[in-house]
């Protein structure tokens, strides 16, 4: 690409915006598997409330209904993972690790000072820290809806035995 470089003041901006559309993203992504999850429960709260004993109870279905259930039950922590926090991703780039461990304030000040000295680059630091996240975050959100619907057909495919 030519042309004249961005002036420094508007790449800063840009440094922010993608920071913050990042950020958003990741709520999102907490919302999705929160959603998820919620109906997840409900989903067998509603299948149990309807008949206490649903479940085959010989042959086939009841190995069907057994795996079924332990992806189901793996999705739904895969789901609770994604709504976790991720404190381990970049905690030496972020302050999150000063913070959680009550560092005094001159090393917070003396953090921040290093950071302000390149704010743009300590802010697309943070975009990329956060982007690590995003990336974890929607690894777990597929892995674990791919485990709820593998389970779902599993225990669907038992009602044919």
């Amino acid at each position: 690409m030519s042309g004249t470089p961005a002036p420094p003041d508007e790449i800063r901006l840009m440094a922010e915006r993608m920071l913050a559309t990042v950020r958003e993203d990741i709520g999102r992504a907490d919302t999705k598997a929160a959603i998820l999850l919620s109906g997840a429960l409900a989903f067998l709260a509603v299948v149990f409330a309807r008949d206490p004993a649903p479940l085959p109870t010989s042959g086939p279905g009841v190995a069907l209904v057994a795996v079924g259930g332990a992806f189901w039950g793996t999705g739904m922590l895969m789901l609770v993972s994604v709504i976790l926090p991720r404190t381990r991703i970049g905690a030496d780039r972020t302050l999150l690790r000063d913070l959680a461990s009550g560092a005094p304030a001159g090393v917070l000040l003396d953090r921040l000072a290093e950071a302000g000295s390149d704010t743009t680059g300590w802010l697309l630091d943070q975009a990329g820290v956060h982007g690590q996240v995003l990336a974890a975050k929607y690894r777990w959100l597929r892995a674990g809806v791919l485990c709820l619907a593998f389970g779902a057909a599993l225990a669907l495919l038992s009602e044919l035995w």
